[in-house]
């Protein structure tokens, strides 16, 4: 705006009320526009940004609209038993910080807490002391559903002890407090989601592939699984196995394979700890094959030009194919 220019409240003047003469009726003038008394008293409203709940776990989520301090989770494969994952997962939260839970329901889903304490440091050095600021007690309540798949956890302050005036908590600040507890409980059971699933991920899984006969009599690798969930595994295994897909046939179930025996470098044998598994076969093509078995899929490793290899050789695939998958954790 230029200096010459100003501003259209600038030039606002009050208007005095209407003079009426003596003897003349006041005109009627609207309402519509006047501010209604209020009787609402004055409220302190806070400057901070209101206390979020984190949801951080896996199998944690907040309900839309929430206004309490609890948080609903969810069954996965990572906590089992949800109740009693919950359960266990309180005793470690409050074990770790050397507060009390107690238990007041015969069902273990009520709890209460010892006397949590904040801490003030005063001084410095080798004067340094700290003391008791405020303390506070809370309930934490586990409230599963009927069919057991998810539970909401809520926590609520029981009672508040405080040594310092400033230290007296507010409404929102009771509020405040419940959310971050109930924070600190969901990011305990984040990590150790993360843990569960990092030692499931180290677990080497059960091979169940075995050497057997087709139903024409050749020698075959026996998997239990299905012959659509072998396939789709099997790319996988064949990089493990230094073998490379050329093509393939769905409709046939079929690989054609090119095998290539690793040359490993001085510095990959230096730091790979794991050697890749040696097929007992030359170098050159080959076609994969599988065929649907009464007890789960065959699979049969042919020449370039279809011709089943010999028994022999087919029992000694067993043991590399066996350490690949072992390696590549997957289900066959």
């Amino acid at each position: 705006m230029f200096a010459s220019e100003s501003s259209p409240d600038s030039n606002v003047t009050a208007v005095a009320e209407l003079k009426v003469p003596t003897g003349l009726q006041q005109p009627a003038k609207p309402g519509q526009y006047d501010i209604p008394a209020s009787k609402q008293t004055d409220t302190v409203i806070s400057e901070r940004s209101p206390a979020l709940i984190l949801a951080t776990a896996a199998s944690s989520r907040v309900e839309e609209g929430e206004k309490q301090a609890q948080v609903r989770f969810d069954r996965t494969d990572v906590t089992g038993d949800l109740v009693a994952f919950l359960q266990q997962m309180l005793q470690k939260q409050f074990a770790e910080q050397n507060v009390a839970l107690t238990a007041v329901d015969d069902n273990n889903l009520v709890f209460t807490t010892d006397w949590i304490s904040a801490y003030q440091e005063q001084g410095f050095w080798f004067w340094s002391s700290t003391s008791v600021v405020d303390r506070a007690r809370y309930t934490v309540v586990l409230d599963p559903k009927p069919h057991g798949r998810s539970a909401t956890l809520a926590v609520k302050m029981l009672e508040h002890e405080y040594f310092k005036p400033s230290a007296k908590l507010s409404a929102n600040d009771t509020h405040r407090q419940e959310i971050s507890l109930l924070n600190s409980i969901i990011d305990r059971i984040g990590k150790e989601e993360i843990i569960i699933t990092q030692l499931n991920r180290s677990k080497v899984p059960d091979v169940n592939l075995e050497p057997g006969l087709d139903k024409a009599g050749n020698a075959v690798l026996i998997t239990p699984q299905t012959i659509d969930v072998t396939w789709s595994q099997l790319e996988i295994l064949f990089e493990a196995l230094n073998l490379t897909v050329t093509d393939k046939d769905r409709s046939k179930h079929t690989y054609f394979l090119r095998y290539e025996k690793a040359n490993p470098s001085f510095w990959s044998s230096l730091w790979n700890s794991k050697k890749a598994p040696i097929l007992p076969i030359t170098e050159g093509e080959y076609q994969l094959v599988l065929a649907k078995h009464n007890t789960g899929t065959a699979m049969t490793l042919r020449d370039k030009d279809g011709e089943a290899l010999s028994p022999e050789t087919m029992l000694s695939l067993h043991q590399p194919f066996v350490e690949a998958i072992q390696m590549t954790k997957i289900e066959l």
